[in-house]
């Protein structure tokens, strides 16, 4: 069985038999200047024993260093390769690098795979390292993809197809926010239909959307990208495998 909780933004976490991976962790009230639209719903001092922290791209909102203060330092963080290096002079846990196509396994044996990502990962200070990963984690005999952030491209058809020759996607978490203004955000965030497409060319079991409700990051409404998403879950049927979670709702498969 897999639980996973949408904490909020690109924060979740991953549950299977006494494994918890943790992804982008971000439990601060703000990025940068701006503020989290409502509050934070799940305690993070409440965290269980993790396994790992996956981290997909070094911008602001992905990586929050205020936030490694309710992760024990001995747990192992995988970032995108390059990223390491940057990285250790912020937080005192193992640093794992992955580049894209690359595994690691865990001591419980969860798995953990980096995938591509259309995005670019950079901040203003700090961090130069711009390689983003998506990655697929494997655990409890189930696949769970977390996109962290991405445009949508043939990358998704990609991974899909790579998996889907062994044992297919089973949950898919996907971002659905901070897409208008269109000419700006395309190449590097989808929008909710985009979102539905890279879940059908990943061929995934089930969809969870993330991104979207918690910071407002670009132009368009805070409640639009889960409610254009579920009238398009709707229309195509779809309903039942695409789940959208208030932050700190739990979905179990």
């Amino acid at each position: 069985m897999i639980a996973i909780t949408y904490i909020g933004h690109a924060t979740t976490l991953i549950e299977s038999n006494g494994s918890a991976v943790l992804t982008d962790p971000n439990f601060s009230k703000y990025v940068l200047c701006l503020k989290r639209v409502r509050p934070l719903p799940y305690d993070p001092a409440a965290l269980p024993e993790l396994s790992a922290v996956v981290i997909s791209h070094a911008h602001y909102d992905h990586l929050d260093l205020n936030s490694f203060k309710y992760i024990k330092g001995t747990v192992p963080v995988f970032v995108p390769e390059g990223l390491g290096k940057y990285l250790s002079k912020f937080v005192r846990n193992p640093i794992v690098e992955l580049k894209q196509w690359s595994s690691h396994k865990l001591p419980n044996g969860t798995e953990i795979t980096a995938t591509q990502a259309q995005h670019v990962g950079f901040r203003w200070t700090g961090f130069r390292y711009r390689t983003c990963n998506s990655y697929v984690i494997a655990t409890g005999g189930q696949r769970i993809f977390f996109a962290g952030d991405t445009g949508y491209g043939p990358h998704f058809k990609d991974i899909g197809q790579f998996f889907g020759m062994t044992n297919p996607i089973d949950i898919a978490i996907l971002p659905i926010g901070g897409y208008s203004p269109r000419w700006f955000m395309k190449k590097r965030h989808m929008n909710p239909a985009e979102a539905l497409e890279a879940f059908l060319d990943l061929k995934a079991k089930h969809m969870i959307p993330i991104h979207y409700g918690e910071f407002k990051l670009s132009s368009e409404k805070v409640g639009e990208p889960a409610e254009w998403l579920e009238r398009l879950a709707t229309e195509r049927n779809l309903s039942e495998q695409v789940h959208i979670l208030n932050s700190g709702e739990k979905f179990t498969f």
